[in-house]
């Protein structure tokens, strides 16, 4: 039976799985952190028969554990040298690196007159004193209190605490200016820290010893082995990065090791969008859930996004001025808070559709002025949460013919809806109109979000080119 396999890894590392001798079985594995099949198969024997260390190939603990070895196999080798053999070892010490040892000088013997000894009537017995060699080498440059050396960081609690929402510094003093970091976004960057970073560099990890290789290894890592997109792998380059370019500015660290780092292409997976004849059967269909359905009415034809559906509330919904009030939005996380820019807008809404929100939001056992028009049935005091909107939506798109594969396909997603909205609104009115009902800041955005062929597009090309080409194509 065989004692141990090799396996390499995504990054060229060999790994050690050792066999357990009596079941047969082979380990999970621990890394050589070396890319060398002959040197990862020395240290496999050296770790068969003195034993694995503890710590991971690259750790500091691991390297340690060497450096302490050696130490202690010093400590004893010096302590069984007699004089002699010591003076024969500093002597060639000095040989093999070219040092210059001086003998420090020899103290003068007392010179006692004669007449003062001729009445000891014992001489004293004065002790040999030993030689003591001095090296020399340039002068140590003892550190003035400025120059102190910086204390390390430890990286994965320091990515940690950095986004822990309720206690960063930094998190208080970005939102002290003005700016906002959602308890969402910061619980995610955390996420990250927990099932990315601290598995693969451990807890012993410092910042200042991070290389640009180490982290690009890391991230390959992340894309190859762990198949994250790469949309993801940037959110966590971005993530620590935020990080290390704060305590860079603070002067807590001296660079910052993510200086020169590859970012991964972006998927660019284009958004689909339901037709407009998938719409109409959409609408005519009777659906599980009528909340359900009033949000997708409310999302295709006034492209709300999900969390500002579940924050609308009765004071929104005026069925006078037939007006729709997007103020709010809802995440299960952060609770009602502001849109995603910060902005407020006013629709003008069929007072039908008024008139229905209305309707379901009095259904409500705890209805009122602040209380929500989609709400919960499991706690009549919050509403839906977003992302059950779009699990009803999936199998509304099931009974009028597009299954999940199709679905995930053509990458319709309930967000697709605020798409088809903007896309069927830009084909009919100006850019600054439709900016205005979606809430984008930039024309860019509404752009991106219009960026969809229609069948009504495809009618109004057919109708040009028909009647340019007509008198051609019939003669």
């Amino acid at each position: 039976m065989r004692q141990f396999y090799l396996s390499k890894n995504s990054c060229g590392y060999y790994r050690v799985h050792f066999v357990d001798p009596v079941t047969g079985v082979q380990g999970y594995g621990k890394s050589t952190h070396s890319k060398d099949r002959d040197e990862a198969t020395r240290i496999a024997y050296d770790w068969l028969y003195n034993g694995a260390p503890d710590a991971r190939g690259n750790s500091h603990a691991f390297n340690n554990s060497k450096t302490s070895t050696t130490s202690a196999k010093l400590i004893s080798f010096i302590d069984n040298l007699s004089e002699t053999d010591a003076l024969k070892v500093v002597e060639m010490i000095s040989k093999k690196f070219n040092l210059d040892l001086n003998s420090s000088p020899s103290p003068k013997p007392v010179e006692v007159p004669v007449d003062e000894a001729a009445q000891v009537e014992k001489a004293v017995e004065v002790p040999r004193p030993k030689k003591v060699f001095v090296v020399n080498k340039k002068p140590v440059k003892t550190a003035s209190l400025s120059e102190a050396p910086q204390k390390k960081h430890l990286l994965c609690a320091t990515l940690d605490n950095f986004w822990d929402y309720d206690n960063s510094e930094f998190i208080k003093r970005t939102m002290a200016h003005g700016h906002t970091i959602s308890r969402k976004h910061a619980f995610c960057m955390r996420s990250f820290v927990r099932n990315y970073w601290e598995p693969y560099f451990g807890k012993d990890s410092y910042i200042e010893d991070l290389e640009l290789t180490e982290l690009d290894d890391f991230f390959f890592f992340l894309h190859d082995e762990k198949e994250l997109a790469s949309e993801t792998v940037n959110k966590n380059i971005n993530m620590a990065n935020k990080c290390f370019k704060t305590l860079l500015a603070q002067k807590k660290i001296k660079t910052n090791p993510l200086e020169g780092i590859e970012r991964f292409k972006a998927d660019n997976a284009e958004r689909g969008i339901p037709t407009e004849h998938e719409v109409k059967e959409l609408l005519d269909l009777d659906w599980e859930n009528d909340s359900a359905k009033l949000a997708f009415k409310v999302a295709a034809f006034y492209g709300l996004r999900a969390g500002e559906i579940s924050g609308l509330r009765v004071c929104d919904i005026d069925d006078v001025g037939n007006m729709l009030h997007v103020r709010h939005s809802f995440s299960e996380m952060d609770g009602l808070k502001s849109t995603k820019n910060k902005d407020t807008r006013d629709l003008p809404i069929e007072h039908s559709l008024a008139l229905q929100l209305l309707s379901h939001a009095r259904e409500n056992p705890g209805y009122g002025d602040l209380s929500y028009v989609f709400w919960s049935v499991k706690d009549f005091n919050m509403p839906i949460t977003p992302g059950y909107y779009a699990d009803i939506f999936y199998i509304a798109l099931e009974h009028i013919g597009i299954s999940e594969a199709e679905r995930k396909d053509r990458n319709i997603v309930f967000h697709s809806l605020r798409h088809f909205c903007c896309t069927i609104l830009k084909q009919r009115a100006d850019k600054e109109t439709v900016m205005a009902i979606m809430g984008h800041r930039s024309g860019k955005m509404t752009d991106h979000y219009a960026d969809h062929e229609t069948q009504e597009k495809f009618n109004n090309m057919r109708t040009v080119m028909s009647d340019a080409w007509a008198k051609y194509l019939s003669a």
